[in-house]
């Protein structure tokens, strides 16, 4: 065997030698931390393999553009609400309370009333204006106690004094007017005066209030007749009634549009509507004598103040005055009596 054969033959063996070596450096570097105790244990196999380590690279931070600040240092000052005045004022401000500025709350009520009409379906817009009806009501109330408290200091201002209104002022004021009313019953009869009263037989309402025109017409003594204004009289009018056929015209003529509908008819041509619709009795009895006299008293004085159709009226004189005359005001700059007015007033001394 010559010297080219054995080369032959060693060569894979230092190849293979020197792949060992090379792994064996390789791992010594990729794991300096293992002792060679540890590397001799563990032994060396060729199929196990060095751990790859990605090395982790830092991103880098984001860049934050400078932006110049350019505003106006006057603008960073707080500016004046402008719901507050009356100049810049909106709708989209709400209701602002106004204060004593008049002009202002009639702006806001006509913007605000405006735009809760036109927006439908807007609860904001309503809202609103019920912010707005909450001041006036508040005001109101306040207006209206010392609206009474007014009247009860100063009796001038109260028209109730002389006209009650009440139920007790009513009850005295009828007692009172008694005479006078019973010569105004005496009068229309003289007049030949009559009751008309419009009506339908399918109105509900006029067969409601025929049981108190009947009374009413018993009570004065005058006669009352059913203008029917379809083709039957109500049942309580059979004798005085008139149908359609008769009725149509002086319906139309007097605009009798609503039944029922109660006039008191003068001959030769006048005529005074006393009730439309459902009115209480005693509201229907005050007109009639009050609206007679009022008529009356044109005719005597002359006064020519008709219109439309309707009769001239005077009501000058017709004022129910059941009060006496007091007093005259003081000419003092005192408003109350002093304690010695009061001592001898209620027969008392010191």
């Amino acid at each position: 065997m010559n010297l080219k054969h054995l080369w032959i033959i060693f060569l894979p063996a230092v190849l293979l030698c020197n792949s060992v070596l090379a792994q064996t450096d390789s791992l010594e570097k990729s794991a300096p931390d293992e002792s060679l105790k540890q590397k001799a244990e563990k032994g060396w196999f060729f199929y196990e393999k060095t751990p790859i380590v990605e090395e982790k690279i830092p991103k880098p931070a984001p860049v934050v553009p400078v932006v110049e600040d350019k505003s106006n240092p006057d603008d960073k000052k707080p500016k004046p609400d402008k719901c507050k005045k009356v100049d810049t004022w909106s709708t989209e401000c709400g209701f602002v309370d106004p204060g004593t500025d008049f002009s202002f709350q009639e702006k806001q009520r006509d913007a605000l009333m405006q735009s809760m009409v036109m927006n439908k379906n807007d609860p904001k817009a309503v809202e609103n204006f019920q912010y707005y009806m909450k001041w006036v009501m508040e005001r109101a109330t306040e207006v209206a106690n010392i609206w009474q408290y007014n009247m009860t200091q100063n009796p001038e201002l109260d028209p109730q004094v002389k006209s009650p209104v009440s139920t007790f002022g009513l009850r005295l004021m009828t007692e009172v007017e008694h005479g006078h009313e019973s010569e105004i019953y005496s009068a229309l009869r003289n007049e030949n005066a009559q009751l008309i009263y419009f009506s339908r037989t399918d109105c509900t309402y006029c067969h409601s209030m025929t049981p108190h025109v009947l009374t009413i017409a018993k009570k004065a003594g005058l006669p009352i007749w059913d203008a029917s204004l379809d083709e039957a009289c109500l049942p309580e009018f059979k004798d005085k009634c008139g149908t359609a056929a008769v009725t149509t015209k002086p319906a139309q003529l007097l605009q009798v549009t609503t039944v029922p509908s109660l006039f008191l008819y003068i001959k030769p041509g006048t005529w005074i509507r006393l009730s439309t619709g459902v009115t209480d009795e005693s509201s229907i009895t005050t007109r009639l004598t009050s609206f007679f006299a009022a008529y009356r008293n044109a005719l005597l004085k002359g006064v020519s103040n008709g219109q439309n159709g309707r009769p001239s009226v005077d009501f000058s004189d017709t004022e129910t005055n059941g009060a006496s005359q007091g007093v005259a005001p003081s000419g003092s700059s005192s408003k109350n009596p002093t304690e010695s007015d009061i001592n001898q007033m209620l027969g008392k001394s010191k």
